[in-house]
């Protein structure tokens, strides 16, 4: 019985609070949150990168880079875009990730499954390569 009591009275407890933060006029509010800034690079750091490589599954992957857009693209396929998130690290929107070492002379790409051109891949794939 007590423990069905301090229930109740919790969930009353609940219901007049949000009752009393709702806006009387009718009226919602928003808050405004900022995300922050992406990663910047120079154009000219791309230019490392900007190569084809010869992944571990023979397949080529290129680079390519327009203006401030950065692309992958396997031979034949459609490009598909990636983002600059850290220095020689990019993401596409899918979630690979394409993190360059050596000053562009290796590349590594997790996830390599979701790249829309990979062919059908197991989850959690990870290609290396090397010009």
């Amino acid at each position: 019985m007590k423990t069905t009591l301090l229930a109740v009275a919790a969930a009353f407890a609940l219901t007049s609070l949000s009752a009393v933060a709702a806006p009387q006029d009718g009226k919602t509010e928003s808050v405004q949150i900022k995300a922050a800034d992406a990663f910047k690079i120079k154009a000219q750091d791309f230019q490392d990168y900007a190569y084809t490589y010869r992944l571990s599954n023979d397949d080529d992957i290129h680079f390519s880079q327009r203006v401030t857009h950065y692309y992958a693209e396997i031979r034949g396929q459609k490009k598909t875009e990636m983002f600059a998130v850290a220095p020689g690290v990019f993401m596409t929107a899918a979630g690979t990730r394409v993190e360059f070492q050596d000053d562009g002379y290796a590349v590594t790409i997790s996830n390599y499954e979701r790249l829309p051109m990979a062919q059908a891949l197991l989850a959690n794939t990870t290609m290396v390569a090397g010009r």
